[in-house]
């Protein structure tokens, strides 16, 4: 039985999604800002790994390959790879809109 118009729901303030929902589009440009950048420099994960030591983080290339498709990675952990790439700006969106399952 469908509801009548009167009795369904209206969203009248921010749209409320879960955590793992919410941050997905974040986790997204988080891993493309890291992709990107290496791309920029012709670098790999092997290059990458190499230039994380002098930082103290000892990462194996296939380490940084995984945590890099898993989205799932720390934002020191960013932040340590591009200073390490020597990245002095990131363009920074200030919203990424609605996850297409949203829509």
């Amino acid at each position: 039985m469908r509801e009548s118009k009167s009795t369904q729901k209206r969203v009248t303030g921010p749209l409320k999604l879960r955590p793992e929902v919410a941050y997905t589009p974040w986790e997204d440009r988080a891993k493309e800002v890291l992709v990107e950048e290496m791309r920029k420099r012709k670098l790999g994960y092997k290059e990458l790994a190499r230039l994380l030591e002098p930082y103290g983080i000892d990462e194996t290339p296939d380490q940084i390959n995984r945590k890099a498709n898993r989205k799932r990675f720390s934002a020191a952990f960013l932040l340590a790879c591009l200073a390490a790439m020597e990245v002095t700006a990131v363009e920074v969106p200030t919203q990424l809109g609605v996850p297409k399952s949203y829509k």
